[in-house]
């Protein structure tokens, strides 16, 4: 892709997730780890050959049980061998990618004929609660919305960029969290502990003032309030989940 169609400062990415890689918060990716274990119980598969790829593999890999599992943190161009994998998991950072289909391609290239992919990546209304309090305090500080978030991928595009990708048999699906916390504070704390906060080219240079921070707040703690726990509020994350095969399956899922 060329500069003007990027979106994402993928090196300011990259460096954000380095610098947390060995501290990082494991609940919000322990929930699409959960997943993928029930799901590879269910498939019942042996697979010989395993790779994660993401700035996180490792931590996924400690936590999942196959055969031989390699790593790879997410680059550009992927160093995978061609047909060299039977299982290929994408570990939670195509939401993030300017160029989610090539990623995808070099992903299925990686894959024996037989080769089974499995991808996760957040989408759809992750953060709606947060995304709305900042466009409140925005408007009501500045009179406009400035570019604080990521733009979320929605489960059917995903499942059209896994076909553009050259996958068979392609499904995705979504996970759906709804998770108490706090305050607003510790949301904003738990995404700069896996790197997930604005790296957008185009992102807002204003300073986020106290004045702002608490304009954002008090919207998030009047609004959306958790219904279960007193005095704590809610936080919507959506997971999505992808497989497909690179040929016909020995047998479908």
């Amino acid at each position: 892709m060329t500069d003007q169609q990027n979106i994402f400062d993928e090196n300011l990415i990259s460096a954000r997730k380095r610098r947390v890689i060995n501290k990082f918060s494991t609940f919000l990716h322990g929930l699409a780890i959960e997943d993928l274990k029930n799901r590879l119980l269910e498939i019942g598969d042996d697979f010989l050959e395993t790779l994660i790829v993401g700035p996180f593999a490792k931590h996924w890999s400690e936590n999942i049980s196959q055969k031989k599992i390699s790593c790879i943190y997410d680059e550009h161009l992927l160093k995978i061998l061609p047909e060299s994998q039977d299982l290929i998991i994408s570990a939670m950072h195509l939401h993030s990618a300017n160029d989610p289909i090539s990623k995808l391609v070099q992903m299925r290239f990686g894959l024996k004929k037989t080769g089974f992919f499995l991808g996760y990546a957040f989408g759809e209304q992750s953060l709606y609660e947060l995304r709305r309090s900042f466009e409140y305090a925005e408007i009501k500080n500045f009179g406009g919305v400035s570019p604080r978030f990521h733009p979320m991928i929605d489960t059917p595009t995903y499942g059209t960029l896994l076909k553009r990708s050259g996958f068979k048999f392609c499904v995705s699906d979504k996970l759906h969290f709804e998770i108490n916390y706090q305050s607003p504070l510790h949301i904003i704390n738990d995404l700069k502990s896996i790197g997930e906060t604005n790296c957008l080219l185009t992102r807002s240079k204003r300073v986020l003032t106290k004045n702002f921070l608490k304009d954002v707040f008090n919207f998030y703690k009047k609004n959306f309030l958790s219904n279960q726990t007193h005095n704590k509020v809610i936080a919507t994350f959506d997971i999505i989940c992808l497989t497909g095969w690179d040929t016909k399956p020995k047998s479908f899922i």
